[in-house]
């Protein structure tokens, strides 16, 4: 059951009136004595910055725009979201150029509910089966490729594929154009 609003202002009160206590009339209430730590106030706060156990202090260089998010993970260790070609700006990446990892596996632009299955792991790399079906929307086949995917961090991945090989970086919503975010 939650505090009706009559007790919250109730609280309020007695909290605001043990806050107003001035320093002049808290001396002449007690003898003068060695300071003390006086103990911290109990009334609740609300953050100010993000949390310090789930963010980190400092943005590591070109994180600066990321937006923060607890969607990191799944079957490989990347942050949730859109990457693009590393050689791309993230305002105007072609189709081709785009990746989207949700945790599951990752798709592109003509790809959908991609299933990465991760059949070994040493280092950096990650080999895997990715299972798609083969279009951006509509009936179509199920395909699976073999792919290895080298992942430098949890923003930056490199996908090896039969056909050759691409560096990805993760992409900030708020940079990449309104049709993709």
């Amino acid at each position: 059951m939650s505090p009706t609003p009559a007790l919250l202002l109730t609280s309020l009160l007695a909290l605001a009136a043990c806050s107003e206590r001035t320093p002049s009339a808290a001396s002449a209430e007690a003898p003068q004595a060695a300071p003390a730590a006086q103990p911290a106030p109990t009334a609740p706060t609300m953050p100010l910055g993000p949390d310090p156990v789930t963010s980190p202090a400092r943005p590591t260089p070109g994180e600066e725009l990321i937006e923060p998010s607890r969607d990191l993970g799944g079957v490989l260790p990347l942050k949730h979201g859109i990457f693009v070609a590393s050689d791309v700006d993230c305002a105007a990446p072609p189709n081709a150029a785009i990746r989207r990892y949700d945790g599951v596996g990752l798709s592109g632009a003509h790809t959908r509910d991609c299933r990465a299955t991760v059949l070994s792991h040493k280092g950096q790399a990650y080999e895997v089966d990715q299972s798609c079906i083969d279009a951006g929307s509509g009936p179509a086949p199920r395909s699976t490729e073999r792919q290895t995917i080298v992942i430098e961090n949890n923003l930056q991945f490199t996908l090896r594929r039969a056909v050759g090989e691409q560096t990805f970086k993760y992409c900030a919503a708020s940079l990449l154009p309104p049709g993709i975010r």
